[in-house]
Parts: structure tokens; sequence; C-alpha cells
């Protein structure tokens, strides 16, 4: 699971109150084994605008060198909401931070963090990466 963290959020709180702070968006690469010398890509699942999106091995122009899959944030037609959708477009990369590279405070303060948004809280917490990983599921 990848996460990206937005420190101010479009999504809409209420009817008369847009925005908030604190937002996570996640995707979901699913492989065919662990080892990425060894395994191919299969599919993605990623956060929506308007939910969980699923995509069963995705057209080539989404996938660059059949190892990088395309993503980009943007704010759903219709809602209000940001999600993640594939992309044809190639552009820049965002280092890679590792949980175990994450001092142990960082840890701790990603995984008691609590907030009424539910899009505000961490995917990786506990309480909420096996759900998602459940409900992400391609197959």
């Amino acid at each position: 699971m990848y996460v990206w963290y937005f420190p101010m959020a479009l999504d809409s709180v209420s009817t008369f109150v847009r925005g908030h702070r604190h937002y996570w968006l996640w995707a979901i690469v699913w492989t065919s084994g662990p080892d990425p010398d060894e395994s191919t890509f299969l599919g993605v699942s990623m956060s929506g605008d308007h939910g969980i999106t699923k995509q069963l091995r995705p057209k080539s122009k989404y996938v660059f060198n059949e190892t990088t899959v395309l993503l980009k944030s943007h704010e759903g037609f219709f809602s209000t909401r940001q999600g993640l959708e594939l992309t044809k477009k190639s552009g820049g990369t965002q280092n890679l931070v590792t949980w175990d590279q994450l001092t142990p405070e960082a840890r701790t303060s990603l995984s008691s963090l609590f907030r009424t948004e539910v899009t505000a809280n961490p995917p990786l917490q506990d309480r909420q990466y096996f759900d998602i990983l459940k409900k992400a599921y391609l197959w």
C-alpha cells in the first residue's frame, strides 16, 4: 500500500463547509509475488472520489515500463472529494519512505491519531489497514 498525505483537502465536510486539514489517499499495487524482480503487475486498487476504485490489469497506456502504474490526484466531477485515478501522463515521482524507516515516534503518532473525518486518519493504522485491504481486494 502506498499512501499520500495532503495537509489541506478539498473534501467537503458538510454542505456548507468545504475543505479540512489532514487528508490521505492510498493505492494498493497487486503483484504475483513479493519479489519485485520476479513478480508481474496484476492490478491496482485506489481511493477514488466515490470510494474504492479497482482496476485489474490496467491498459498499457496507464503503466510505465511494465512496472509503474501512473496515478494522479484529482477532484471528482460530481463530488467534491479528492481521489486517485489512472492517467496516461508520465509525471514526477516521490521519494518512498517505508514504515520501517519512520522513527518510533512517527509510527506511534500515525498509529494513534484519530479524527472524526475518516479520510483524515492514516490508512496505515491497524484499525484501517486490514479493512482497506479486504475491501480493495481485486478478486
